[in-house]
């Protein structure tokens, strides 16, 4: 029902160029072609569907514009509104007939870097219509959403929308962070893509040294530090003079929120700044200076000097498949085989995985296809920032080697983690950022067990015959990545009611601010935020002290109310997402690797206040591949369940 495969760029041309050159009476005929082409493909109630979204939108571009244009230009304004609406339809139509990988390698055919950049907006876009969907379903989670009339409930909805847009704006920032910290826009990698082509060609084979390692360092790698990085009132987050030599492994330590991941971004050239951030000082790389006295808020770099793995997979992914991913990072040190590419997948265990969306891919799995595609072998330095946080331990031992091997070719390989033990047995050296923390006893409790609670769903996903669940249980979820950890506590929560709490903080986060956030934790509070401290609604008064209580217990009271939310650090989002779990006080908590950027410190504090839950009768079922909560669950004498082709077992203690 399509346009024919070699119409397809033309056609994606024609449907948004012609809008604008017609007028009233072309454009309507022109529109009602659109929309029984588009019905007769999908059906009339998909395109109403999609007229409820954009329609809207299309009126509120109209009212900006009558706004600052004045009402007498009316008519030219409505003719816009209706370009637009049609020029969107016809971009849908076709990808509702057309596979979104298909246009963009016609794009790629014509224009390759206009081919990546389209690349990566169709990964944006499904990523923003699932974080709406993850605000409405936190909303109804909370209860705000139930019993609330037709106009409170759309006041309610109307409340988070400012905070999806800042999410949005963020997550676009990180997509442009990981294409200007790769360089794969930059043209000195498409040059020197185009000159090994050619001498394949000419040549007949591909060009290496010794077909396993083409790349190799001399010792003179160096990495000179003297900088100091601000905040704009002034306070100090880092200071740093260090002199850092190829053929290491460094491992950054300090507590969340000191500068870490801060230090990590200035080294890969990133910027703007999420916040803005003033930088002072060199760095030096090799001995020659990469970069003078800078403030990046001023603007982005002109090319990659290191190799950056950041926090968060799902916002940091590329492109809509695992195999357009592959493609898109071979912009930065030329194409690779087939061969290659499929070596790659094997030893990441992605094989079987090669045309699957990213968003369909567990949190491990995303962050095995982030390290696949994008640890340039070609980059002296390498900056991990917590990048083994979501694997299991064999993507953790692949990891490892693929660190050591970087090491022994003369690399440069800096590491932040939390969770260090593992790193401690291939690290050269260790730097603490900030003040340096003690090791910590994780507490333990021994809780006498209650009542029958509740049991893991039976599905076509998973099959058990497990014990029911206990009223103080403490249940560890381990499993491979991709087995259905996550999978489990989602359907648990769906078909039991329970919160449950996702790996990523941004999923149960709605403000834009911390007083927002705050505000949006708990429907009475929401209430007496929107009636004003001059009205005092019932149960808000204590309420916000059970708040107030957690925010201190959690170590929370120190942030300021006007704070923007996407600032904070990653172990301080999330902190601040579990306060609503906290304060709702229910049977079972489903907590999706819980430990994801928490120092030491603050999972200690943690696990205590997780303890006080089970005294009082909370089963805690978790789900993490650390170590330090494999402990906590053996000396509480918690249980273990473990997820193996799709059958639940209870390992014996």
């Amino acid at each position: 029902m399509g346009p024919p495969r070699h119409f397809r760029l033309p056609f994606l041309v024609l449907v948004v160029v012609l809008p604008l050159m017609l007028e009233w009476r072309h454009l309507a005929a022109w529109g009602s072609f659109l929309f029984l082409w588009s019905a007769a493909m999908v059906g009339s109630f998909s395109v109403l569907r999609w007229m409820r979204v954009w329609l809207p939108l299309s009126i509120l571009y109209g009212l900006i514009l009558l706004l600052f244009s004045g009402t007498q230009n009316w008519p030219q304004i409505l003719l816009l509104m209706g370009r637009l609406l049609i020029a969107l339809l016809g971009m849908q139509m076709l990808t509702w007939a057309v596979p979104p990988s298909d246009v963009v390698r016609a794009f790629e055919w014509a224009l390759p870097r206009l081919g990546v950049s389209l690349a990566i907006s169709l990964r944006l876009v499904p990523r923003l219509e699932r974080s709406a969907k993850w605000r409405l379903e936190t909303l109804e989670e909370r209860g705000f959403i139930n019993d609330e009339s037709g106009l409170t409930a759309l006041r309610t909805r109307a409340s988070i929308w400012p905070g999806w847009l800042a999410d949005s704006l963020d997550h676009a920032h990180d997509l442009g962070d990981a294409v200007q910290s790769r360089g794969i826009l930059a043209p000195r990698r498409w040059r020197h893509g185009v000159k090994r082509r050619i001498l394949q060609i000419a040549l007949g084979e591909d060009v290496r040294e010794d077909g396993v390692n083409p790349y190799h360092f001399s010792d003179s790698v160096q990495l000179g530090l003297d900088l100091e990085i601000r905040l704009p009132d002034g306070r100090c987050i880092g200071r740093h003079k260090e002199l850092l030599r190829g053929g290491q492994i460094v491992l950054l330590r300090g507590p969340s929120g000191c500068g870490k991941s801060s230090l990590l971004r200035v080294i890969a050239g990133v910027s703007p700044w999420q916040h803005p951030v003033s930088v002072y000082g060199k760095v030096h790389i090799s001995g020659h200076p990469s970069l003078g006295e800078i403030n990046l808020a001023e603007g982005p770099f002109t090319e990659a000097i290191s190799c950056w793995i950041p926090q968060d997979p799902d916002r940091h992914g590329l492109a809509e498949s695992v195999h357009r991913e592959f493609r898109i990072a071979r912009r930065l040190s030329g194409p690779w085989t087939q061969q290659e590419m499929l070596e790659s997948l094997r030893e990441w265990k992605l094989f079987d995985k090669l045309r699957a969306q990213p968003e369909n891919l567990s949190e491990g799995e995303q962050q095995r296809l982030l390290l696949a595609a994008h640890l340039d072998s070609a980059q002296p330095i390498w900056l991990l920032d917590e990048a083994d946080v979501h694997l299991d331990e064999a993507g953790f031992i692949q990891l490892g080697k693929a660190v050591v091997k970087h090491r022994a070719r003369g690399g440069l390989v800096i590491v932040v983690a939390h969770r260090h033990a593992r790193w401690k047995r291939i690290a050269d050296c260790e730097i603490d950022i900030g003040d340096p923390m003690p090791p910590q006893d994780y507490p333990s409790a021994w809780v006498e067990r209650g009542e029958e609670i509740g049991t893991p769903p039976q599905g076509d996903l998973f099959s058990h015959s497990l014990k029911p669940v206990r009223e103080g249980d403490l249940i560890l979820v381990r499993g491979a990545n991709g087995c259905g950890k996550t999978t489990l506590l989602r359907e648990w929560s769906e078909t039991s009611g329970l919160p449950w709490l996702p790996t990523s903080p941004d999923r149960r986060l709605l403000g834009m601010t911390i007083e927002e956030e705050l505000s949006l934790q708990h429907p009475i509070l929401f209430e007496q935020h929107l009636a004003g401290d001059e009205v005092q609604v019932p149960d808000a008064e204590r309420i916000q002290l059970q708040q107030s209580a957690l925010r201190l217990d959690l170590g929370l009271s120190h942030l300021s109310m006007v704070t923007p939310v996407h600032d904070l650090s990653t172990g301080e989002r999330r902190r601040l997402s579990l306060l609503p779990l906290l304060m709702r006080e229910p049977a079972i908590m489903l907590l999706d690797e819980i430990d994801h950027g928490l120092d030491d410190l603050t999972l200690a504090d943690l696990i205590e206040q997780l303890n006080t839950r089970r005294k009082a009768g909370c089963a805690i079922v978790i789900t993490s591949h650390s170590p330090d909560l494999m402990a906590w669950t053996k000396v509480s004498g918690g249980r273990v369940w473990n997820i193996e082709q799709g059958r639940l077992t209870e390992v014996a203690r």
